[in-house]
């Protein structure tokens, strides 16, 4: 079974000048490991944070798929959508998608 995942990566933020002359200094920002959820009643998917493969995000379940292509396609929807590119997992960790074809 395959999902989408996103692990945790450190970002950051640059100074913000603002209109009263202060100036907020640059910092760096945790992002938080995330996947693809699928709510059960509706057609859509969600990004929220990853809880493992049998954890929910806010009452929904890890969406997993049986083929490649399907996640494939899941993943270049999403990255179309928000621009997030999320990487192709398994049970066995990540999969290089450039080497394994379904």
């Amino acid at each position: 079974m395959y999902y989408l995942r996103k692990e945790p990566y450190e970002m950051t933020i640059p100074e913000i000048k603002k209109t009263d002359g202060t100036v907020i200094p640059e910092r760096k920002y945790m992002n938080g490991d995330r996947a693809i959820f699928k709510h059960p009643r509706f057609s859509r998917f969600y990004r929220g944070d990853f809880t493992g493969i049998n954890g929910k995000y806010q009452g929904m379940k890890l969406y997993t798929c049986k083929t490649l292509k399907r996640i494939k396609e899941l993943q270049k929807s999403t990255f179309d959508y928000c621009g997030e590119m999320f990487d192709i997992y398994d049970e066995n960790g990540k999969v290089d998608v450039d080497v394994k074809e379904d």
